[in-house]
């Protein structure tokens, strides 16, 4: 059993996704995605949210989605979400792109979840997002 707090694991998970992305020829794009995700997210909804990621499909936001369902589904002590997301998809952000795998991810958010089950996604979402953010300002290339 772990001494940290899930402040502290959703912080270091942060650290590691941003430290993906650096160098990255989506670095900048990253940067300004993570910043308008909350908004996002609290004017439409997670689940819409989450769609329009993968309607855009860049890396940028195929690796949002990656770095989101991953928390969710694999890292989180609270595993309220029973979701799919594999490691392997880290590295090759177009399996995400398949049907079956967007619906491994949007299924269980969106159409399986209790009201419970969607609110717990959606804040552990936003707590995640406060520490990318954060991480992101300070470590990654401005966007526009």
């Amino acid at each position: 059993m772990s001494n940290k707090t899930l402040e502290q694991k959703r912080a270091n998970y942060a650290f590691r996704m941003i430290n993906e992305v650096i160098n990255k020829d989506y670095e900048k794009d990253f940067s300004s995605l993570i910043g308008r995700l909350p908004t996002l997210i609290l004017t439409n909804g997670l689940g819409n949210t989450l769609s329009f990621l993968f309607s855009k499909g860049k890396e940028q936001h195929l690796f949002a989605i990656a770095i989101i369902s991953n928390w969710l589904f694999n890292e989180t002590d609270l595993k309220v979400v029973k979701g799919e997301f594999k490691e392997e998809w880290f590295n090759n952000l177009e399996k995400l792109k398949n049907k079956e795998n967007i619906a491994k991810i949007l299924n269980p958010i969106i159409l399986e979840a209790k009201t419970e089950e969607y609110m717990f996604a959606t804040e552990e979402t936003l707590r995640l997002l406060n520490w990318l953010k954060r991480f992101s300002e300070a470590m990654l290339k401005k966007g526009d």
